[in-house]
């Protein structure tokens, strides 16, 4: 777990300093509407950037943000929170037994963090409280696109709509 730590803290020095795109949008909220509007079709969702190799042995990490708290999410479903006032907090997602996450997409949604992420054969949609960490997930099929939201609900591709 050491390890973990020190890795965690050596990537979000290094990297997240450098990104510059902002986690929330500085459009006022009625241009945001309208944009949202024009491009209802597309998916607000973001993909998180992965570092490490996609090696069975390797240890692949995905780094992603929101308006709370920067997040470190490892393969095997360990995650850590660091908010800004610096505060390191762990959470867990489902990981099943022998599968590694392969891909992460993001969004703040309504205050909670949303995450769909692809481990193995499945897919999975998390919906996480930032404040405690408190996590719900669906199983959703492992070759999802990410979806749009309608009416408090995700609309995949396929057709899938899940809850939210």
């Amino acid at each position: 777990m050491k390890k973990f730590v020190v890795v965690c803290v050596v990537v979000v020095g290094a990297v997240l300093p450098a990104s510059s795109s902002p986690a929330v949008s500085s459009l006022p909220a009625r241009d945001e509407c309208a944009v949202r509007a024009q491009h209802a079709d597309e998916s607000p969702f973001v993909l998180a950037e992965r570092f490490g190799e996609a090696s069975a042995k390797e240890r692949t990490f995905f780094l992603f943000s929101t308006s709370v708290a920067k997040y470190i999410l490892r393969h095997d479903g360990t995650g850590e929170a660091t908010s800004h006032a610096g505060l390191r907090r762990s959470f867990y997602v489902r990981v099943g037994a022998g599968e590694r996450i392969e891909r992460v997409y993001s969004l703040e949604f309504e205050g909670d963090l949303l995450l769909l992420y692809q481990a193995g054969d499945t897919g999975y949609v998390a919906r996480m409280n930032q404040r405690s960490r408190k996590v719900r997930i669906v199983t959703i099929d492992p070759n999802f696109s990410p979806p749009t939201i309608k009416d408090h609900r995700l609309v995949f591709s396929d057709g899938t709509v899940v809850s939210l």
